[in-house]
């Protein structure tokens, strides 16, 4: 085929980005290839850029192999290298290739990691007349599976487009029914790569006046907000980004409790549950400054009245009883003599799913349409993006502008607002900012530090931004979701990644200084990981280790890691032979989760010193295998300065009076800047709730005056 020379660029919808790339073409040939995927989630983007580039300039086509682990964005790289060479040889965009009428079924992973997705896809007359799904985990492990199905799928049939919006808050299940699409199209006769059109975006501006409180997010913080405002007697309205409510507060077990009155009298003869002295003096000891004390000392105060308050008020109930124990109290993680430190929630509905023991978004929603009630004025709008405060002319915040999904601008007018947009781990920009790398996220990608960055914006100070986030899981970096490995040697592959019985290396290749570091101790998972350099460590075996360990099986230590929530298969006992093992390994290299090399090969494939690595292994000529285990985190915890009154603080110490910040907005105040969040057990979802009840009051008060 004949090109013209030159440098061609295009660009193509991947997983939550677009994926840009620039074509060079001199003499007939590509010479040169760039892809930029820095606004993808996935962490093999590096592997995407360096793999895919080379198969291009390789093979002289867009003919590339999806990267394991990113088969959104390689399909991404791919559409818009077709589309360069396209414009090189003259091509002009043409008809779709037509598909044949019938029913195709297809299975796909998904976000369950056990279960793919089985969907069927009906063809009539050139188009897709309708997606059905017929099978799949995700409603197991998510409460938000059934808004794609009410949402993504129409609006995927409306558009007729494989570039429809994922739904924000499910874009894994979302894209799981795209790659089905996709694939039934192919199976059809079709050609999937020609129905990533464009989907046409409004651009309508729409406003809203006469709000009192404002409440940028509704996770948990931002919904116990919502309740207290309105009860208080304010008229709210509700901005979310997601298609559904409840953020991570409805993955979490439960919150710390302080002395309850309504569960001290149903789980404790009515007697207080904790000492509050003893849990002032700790929380002191732990953040080792005063400068917040009072802030402190209010949360812990007013943590029982709080819970009480939303139990009578909206109905909230909390039994213990999910983790497979007795209803009540449980015990704190690190004071063994804190008997009764904290609580999981009840569930309404009956329904326990199998990712955490208590999904409780029906008390949400339930608190939330009682708070909608209580005013005709009260509204909220889900899948509507907060951009940026409104302003008068003297700089006071007026109100909130907002995006919508649809692309429509809501200019939203209120004399207050709470922020309460749940942190800012889904922001790889501000996190690289903060702790000089990104995290693996189990939580919400959607908390892109939109409330920190907004109060900001009007000279908001930020307290202990730097504490780590919450990090409770180690995993490797590339679950696998397909059936390339049975659950057991699934579990296997982590175990061997995770264990602190196999010599350990952080990002550089130097040796773990402890066992601590690498996230576990006596087979316990700890928030350790969270103090790796990058959040991830890597262990190291030789050929003769791995052997042993397929003739012998695991050790007592390894056996006994635990992987919480992301697990995907019991890890095979102690000193039991492992089936399979080469089969481990090479689905483990092909997965972005094990490197195979001499300490120079490794050091290449990783990124590490060279010297550094061949010290900590100790033979420069030996093969070796190199397995990553990540600490996956539910959310950060810095975030602005509050008082007790929950107003967001400039740096001269004085409150914005019509701007508060909740939930993970502002939660450093209870922390330590470079330290683990407090560790007793439950305090971060208490902070939800009295820090809720709290801003909800005090911005309702503030409209008043």
């Amino acid at each position: 085929m004949k090109y013209t020379d030159g440098t061609y660029t295009s660009k193509a919808q991947g997983h939550s980005s677009d994926v840009n790339v620039s074509v060079v073409i001199a003499g007939n040939k590509i010479t040169d290839v760039q892809i930029d995927v820095g606004g993808e989630t996935s962490s093999r983007n590096a592997a995407v850029v360096s793999q895919l580039r080379q198969e291009v300039l390789d093979n002289q086509t867009a003919d590339i192999d999806a990267v394991s682990g990113a088969s959104e964005t390689s399909s991404a790289v791919r559409r818009a290298v077709n589309d360069c060479i396209n414009q090189a040889s003259g091509k002009a965009e043409g008809e779709k290739t037509p598909v044949k009428d019938g029913v195709y079924e297809e299975v796909v992973p998904s976000y369950n990691l056990h279960k793919p997705m089985t969907g069927q896809v009906e063809f009539a007359d050139g188009k897709i007349k309708s997606i059905k799904i017929t099978d799949e985990g995700d409603s197991q492990t998510s409460p938000w599976f059934g808004v794609v199905e009410s949402k993504f799928i129409p609006r995927l049939l409306k558009n007729q487009s494989l570039d429809t919006d994922v739904v924000t808050g499910a874009s894994v299940s979302s894209g799981a029914i795209k790659s089905i699409a996709e694939k039934a199209i192919n199976d059809a006769g079709g050609n999937a790569d020609e129905w990533h059109t464009p989907v046409a975006k409004k651009h309508d501006v729409v406003e809203k006046k006469g709000y009192d409180v404002i409440v940028v997010g509704l996770g948990g913080s931002g919904i116990l907000s919502y309740c207290s405002a309105a009860d208080n007697g304010a008229k709210v309205f509700g901005i979310e980004g997601s298609g559904e409510i409840g953020g991570n507060s409805v993955l979490t077990s439960g919150p710390m409790v302080v002395n309850s009155k309504n569960l001290s009298a149903k789980y404790n003869d009515g007697k207080d549950n904790i000492d509050r002295d003893d849990l002032l003096k700790t929380w002191m000891e732990y953040v080792k400054t005063d400068v917040k004390k009072d802030v402190i000392e209010e949360a812990i105060d007013q943590d029982g009245p709080a819970l009480d308050y939303y139990m009578d008020k909206f109905d909230f109930n909390f039994d213990g009883a999910g983790l497979g124990g007795p209803a009540g109290f449980l015990p704190s993680f690190v004071r063994p003599d804190w008997k009764k430190e904290w609580i999981i929630y009840g569930s309404n509905s009956g329904k326990w799913y199998t990712i955490s023991e208590a999904v409780h978004i029906d008390q949400y929603q339930n608190a939330l349409d009682k708070a909608k009630a209580m005013n005709p004025a009260n509204d909220y709008q889900l899948e509507l993006r907060a951009q940026k405060f409104l302003t008068d002319e003297n700089g006071k915040v007026i109100g909130v502008s907002a995006k919508s999904y649809d692309g429509t601008t809501y200019n939203i007018y209120g004399k207050t607002v709470i922020l309460a947009s749940g942190g800012f781990i889904g922001n790889k920009e501000m996190m690289k900012e903060v702790y000089g790398h990104t995290a693996h996220v189990f939580g919400s990608l959607t908390a892109t530090g939109t409330g920190i960055q907004m109060g900001r914006s009007v000279g908001g100070n930020t307290y202990a931004l730097g504490t780590l986030p919450m990090i409770h899981i180690t995993q490797v970096p590339n679950i696998i979701r397909d059936d390339s490995l049975t659950p057991e040697q699934k579990a296997t592959l982590s175990a061997l990644a995770i264990t602190s019985d196999a010599k350990q290396l952080d990002e550089t290749g130097k040796l773990l200084g402890s066992k601590d570091e690498s996230g576990t101790k006596d087979a316990e998972i700890t928030v350790g990981v969270a103090y790796a350099p990058g959040f991830h460590y890597f262990d190291a075996y030789t050929q003769e280790d791995l052997d042993k360990i397929q003739k012998e099986g695991l050790s007592e230590t390894t056996s006994k890691v635990m992987i919480i929530l992301l697990d995907q298969g019991k890890v095979p006992e102690a000193g039991v032979p492992i089936k399979g093992m080469p089969k481990i390994i090479d689905e483990g290299i092909k997965h972005g989760d094990v490197w195979k090399g001499t300490p120079k090969e490794l050091a290449e494939q990783l990124g590490m010193d060279e010297a550094v690595l061949t010290k900590s292994l100790g033979d420069p000529d030996k093969t070796y295998y190199i397995f990553e285990a990540c600490g996956y985190a539910y959310a950060t915890c810095g975030g602005l300065d509050v008082d007790k009154n929950m107003n967001v603080l400039r740096k001269d110490g004085t409150p914005i009076e019509n701007v508060f910040a909740v939930g993970q907005d502002s939660e450093g105040v209870e922390n330590r800047d470079g330290e683990a969040y407090t560790p007793w057990g439950g305090q971060a979802q208490a902070w939800t709730f009295t820090s809720g009840k709290i801003a909800g009051e005090h911005a309702a008060k503030v409209s008043r005056e």
